[in-house]
């Protein structure tokens, strides 16, 4: 599949690199696929210059009949997964989120589903931007930014938020920041701050903004090979990097510090789901979440 996927990708861009973009994985790794699926065949599928790419007759060929084969396999899975999704709903929750909150989710949705069961799994915050079209969840419940304009895109469907978090910054306990009761969003951009190396850079200002409110630029370092917070904790501790998250987020861990941050909008933990893949029972789990958090908890 991830052969097929390559191909595909390819010969619909005619260029490696935004292939590469759009299936959400490196230009190697769509190299790789595609030189494996042209030993299988026996032939090249496609011209290979320094300025341009092109389709040889073959891979002309091949993909006017594995397009049409393709999409009916697609079709096929989606209504596979719709109809899979009457009887069990895979929770997928940012390890983030404060422990309390997927149980009260949970059982608010079943509540009102009673018949369906909950598969529940935990993910780092940032995952979403690398699943691409593949989600190994329906739902996620994750924490995005509170200003519309940042996180409506044609990827994501975002349900109502069911908490509300101000941003903090996390830096070694000996940092300058460490000091201060608050921190001026603007002292930011003196500072290097911790950026997933591998994190898509369309989705970055989702969590990490390009530029302070007055307009100075970030400076966001892409030296960390994962989005989870034990590597963050681990990075920031050296005090060359700070950590940019949510005022809740507070290790057990005498080497780093949370320091409250000023002057950037707060994060809102919501359910969030892939575009086109919304069900009844993800519908009504948004629901659920929303009720379960307007009231107080029993």
């Amino acid at each position: 599949m991830r052969e097929i996927e390559a191909f595909l990708a390819v010969a619909e861009e005619l260029h490696f690199g935004r292939a590469a973009e759009r299936l959400r994985v490196s230009t190697p790794r769509v190299s790789q696929s595609v030189r494996a699926l042209e030993r299988r065949v026996g032939a090249p599928l496609f011209e290979r210059t320094s300025r341009r790419v092109r389709l040889t007759s073959l891979g002309e060929q091949l993909l006017a009949e594995m397009r049409p084969a393709y999409e009916r396999m697609d079709q096929a899975l989606r209504r596979a997964r719709r109809s899979a999704s009457h009887e069990f709903l895979r929770v997928g929750v940012a390890t983030s989120v404060p422990a309390a909150v997927a149980p009260r989710l949970v059982a608010a949705f079943e509540r009102l589903r009673p018949q369906c069961a909950v598969v529940r799994s935990t993910h780092p915050n940032t995952d979403p931007a690398r699943w691409g079209e593949n989600w190994p969840v329906d739902v996620f419940v994750a924490w995005l930014p509170s200003d519309p304009a940042l996180r409506d895109g044609p990827e994501f469907q975002v349900g109502p938020a069911v908490l509300r978090e101000e941003r903090a910054v996390l830096v070694a306990a000996g940092h300058p920041l460490a000091r201060r009761a608050v921190v001026d969003a603007e002292l930011l951009a003196d500072y290097d701050i911790l950026y997933p190396s591998d994190f898509p850079a369309r989705f970055a200002d989702l969590w990490i903004p390009a530029q302070t409110p007055a307009g100075r630029p970030l400076r966001r370092m892409p030296i960390s090979a994962s989005a989870s917070i034990e590597e963050a904790i681990i990075l920031v501790s050296g005090g060359e990097v700070v950590h940019l998250t949510m005022a809740s987020l507070r290790p057990d861990d005498p080497h780093v510090v949370t320091v409250p941050v000023s002057g950037l909008p707060p994060l809102e933990c919501a359910p969030v789901w892939l575009t086109g893949t919304e069900t009844d029972l993800i519908h009504d789990f948004a629901k659920a979440a929303a009720q379960a958090f307007a009231a107080p908890e029993r």
